[in-house]
């Protein structure tokens, strides 16, 4: 990759994220969103309530606010990066995607497909097993999970270049990546 496309990739990656609120909310509604088992888990109760607020997420199922749970939403978001599901992906970065959708970028999937390009194969295969070193996360006073990609550890090394780093908030009881 040259470095242009390297950094157009981080941008979009990280401006992707924003549209878990949005723009890819409303592609997973089009489609069939529990399809996808990464991006919603079965409902906790047999009870079914009605949220006060649209969730992004088709998952009615809260998640912990710990960063535990933001790390491993954020490696689903990167696996299914790799796979191009870019549903999973639209889903829990939906808020980073609007983001970048109000900044002139695409709709999400148009965006990530984009995005997927940029990287090597070699890469999309590294992400399919990754994982995250805990110690260089950082949860900030508001609650939100940083997580750089230097982070990141796989058979390839990223960088803020490459992967970019990403920053998740909890909403409507999940993790979504927010820039």
């Amino acid at each position: 990759m040259n470095n242009h496309a390297v950094r157009l990739g981080a941008s979009v990656l990280a401006l992707t994220a924003v549209f878990a609120t949005s723009g890819c909310a409303e592609d997973a509604k089009t489609d069939d969103a529990k399809s996808s088992p990464e991006a919603s888990r079965p409902a906790a109760s047999s009870t079914p309530s009605a949220p006060s607020t649209p969730s992004p997420s088709p998952s009615s199922t809260v998640v912990p606010r710990t960063t535990d749970a933001a790390i491993a939403r954020y490696l689903t978001a990167m696996r299914a990066l790799s796979r191009g599901d870019l549903k999973t992906l639209c889903v829990i970065a939906g808020p980073a995607a609007k983001k970048a959708e109000d900044e002139g970028f695409g709709k999400c999937r148009t965006t990530f497909a984009i995005t997927r390009s940029m990287f090597s194969a070699t890469q999309l295969k590294a992400l399919r097993t990754a994982t995250v070193d805990k110690s260089k996360v950082t949860r900030r006073a508001n609650g939100n999970v940083d997580i750089p990609a230097r982070a990141v550890i796989a058979d390839v090394r990223f960088t803020a270049h490459d992967l970019s780093d990403m920053t998740l908030s909890y909403r409507h009881g999940n993790w979504f990546i927010i820039d």
